[in-house]
């Protein structure tokens, strides 16, 4: 159920209401000072920041998971991509170096 929130024009007060889904109307009068002159205002909402937050807060043992099937797979440890490669030392002619 959504929470919205309403400012007076005339005492300046903000205060949020819980607006059922029967009603579907904001209040009709200020909480504070009783006049009508309200203004709906934009009400802070909650977000996921991201997918793998989110599975890791549906699931606390993702983390583990995932280093399990890492384990089972050595074709995915990027360590074994670069012990592959030549290092610079070892190079007959490495080129010219590359200027970023």
């Amino acid at each position: 159920m959504p929470l919205h929130t309403y400012q007076c024009n005339d005492c300046q007060s903000v205060f949020e209401v819980l607006v059922r889904p029967p009603r579907r109307q904001g209040p009709e009068k200020c909480e504070f000072c009783g006049k009508n002159n309200l203004t709906k205002k934009p009400s802070a909402f909650a977000v996921t920041h991201n997918e793998l937050d989110a599975l890791r807060s549906l699931d606390p043992t993702y983390k583990r998971m995932v280093e399990d099937q890492m384990a089972k797979t050595p074709e995915a440890e990027p360590m074994r991509h670069l012990n592959k490669l030549t290092p610079f030392s070892a190079a007959s002619d490495p080129g010219d170096p590359i200027d970023f």
